[in-house]
């Protein structure tokens, strides 16, 4: 999906240093060079400060559903940060990709991306994550910010940034994400000493740490969002976290090939969409609980007075529903997509980090 915003940038900045035939990069960054470096320099080839046409971005192909059948056959949607890395390397820092419907611009340079923010003004529209937006429509629940734009978007986003983007906000939290950080720092170590062999007095162990920075991403969300823990890195986790952390696997993982399918279309991908749909609906049973359980804590110990005695952090959702700025339903789909937002930003992180533990 193209926003005005980004066509607006692309053209104005962006473009200016991208000249058709050039090739952007073709090889791969060697002698050590920084690929930032690489990739800056290459766009000045060429570019005389002119503003080219938005056809002119490189793109991967035009034929969107032949891109999108490739992608279902090569499974590309499980090392997507790889194919995007390939794209960089031989397009350039700026292309365009053509996938079911959609056309997408991917950026890869700070400074360009700081451009992008900077032209989208105070009310950016973002790309809606159509399998997520249908989802709260088919079940009549509430959209957070993940899925609105405009005012309504910027709304719901100041009252959020006060609960986690303030510094002192961000204080109160640290110590529970600490907690969850030391946990998940022993369960390493474990690891390592039990699974690894011994190298010159030290244990090393080679191995794909993803299960394990996932469940560290869904219990420090928790942790901050709900101030309890969900157990997930206990020696033997509940049934109920397990299940938990299963949805919310599935329910990335089913995300990627849902974007690209026109909601016309959802009835011939009918077992994916199932699944995705059916994860959606634990997450926010799991949510639903615990709203109920912060409800019955403000309505039976006094509410703002046990959060004002208390140095322990009491979670967002119980500063969201002490301040009553918001409706519950409201309050209820910002929680759930901030705690699925925030497991996803671990999710192409956690993919390019495989390789040797020493402990």
């Amino acid at each position: 999906m193209i926003t005005s915003s980004l066509r607006s940038v692309v053209r104005s900045r962006a473009l200016r240093v991208l000249v058709p035939g050039d090739g952007g990069i073709k090889e791969k960054v060697e002698g050590g060079v920084d690929r930032g470096t690489a990739l800056r320099g290459r766009k000045k080839e060429g570019c005389n400060g002119q503003v080219r046409s938005f056809e002119d971005i490189p793109h991967t192909g035009r034929n969107g559903w032949m891109n999108l059948l490739h992608f279902w056959r090569n499974g590309t949607f499980s090392h997507l940060h790889k194919h995007m890395e390939q794209n960089f390397n031989t397009l350039g820092p700026i292309y365009r990709q053509y996938l079911g419907s959609q056309c997408s611009v991917n950026i890869i340079l700070p400074v360009d991306i700081a451009e992008l923010f900077h032209s989208e003004g105070l009310n950016p529209r973002r790309m809606t994550l159509q399998p997520w937006n249908t989802h709260r429509e088919t079940r009549k629940h509430s959209k957070g910010v993940f899925l609105k734009n405009g005012p309504e978007w910027r709304s719901d986003r100041l009252l959020l940034n006060r609960e986690l983007m303030l510094s002192s906000a961000v204080r109160r939290f640290l110590p529970l994400l600490d907690e969850v950080a030391r946990d998940f720092s022993h369960v390493l170590q474990h690891k390592v000493h039990t699974e690894g062999h011994v190298e010159n007095g030290t244990h090393t162990l080679t191995f794909d740490p993803s299960p394990e920075l996932l469940r560290f991403a869904l219990e420090a969300s928790c942790h901050v969002l709900y101030s309890e823990r969900i157990g997930l890195f206990s020696s033997k986790p509940s049934q109920e976290s397990e299940r938990f952390i299963l949805a919310v696997e599935r329910m990335l993982n089913t995300t990627p090939p849902l974007l690209y399918v026109p909601r016309p279309l959802l009835r011939f991908y009918t077992p994916l969409w199932t699944h995705h749909a059916t994860a959606w609906d634990h997450i926010f049973s799991h949510a639903d609980e615990r709203i109920l359980r912060v409800y019955k804590r403000l309505q039976g110990r006094g509410g703002s007075e046990e959060a004002a005695d208390s140095s322990r952090f009491p979670g967002v959702l119980w500063q969201l529903m002490e301040r009553g700025q918001l409706p519950l339903e409201v309050i209820k789909a910002n929680i759930t997509e901030l705690m699925a937002g925030g497991v996803d930003t671990s999710g192409p992180e956690s993919r390019c980090i495989s390789g040797p533990f020493s402990l």
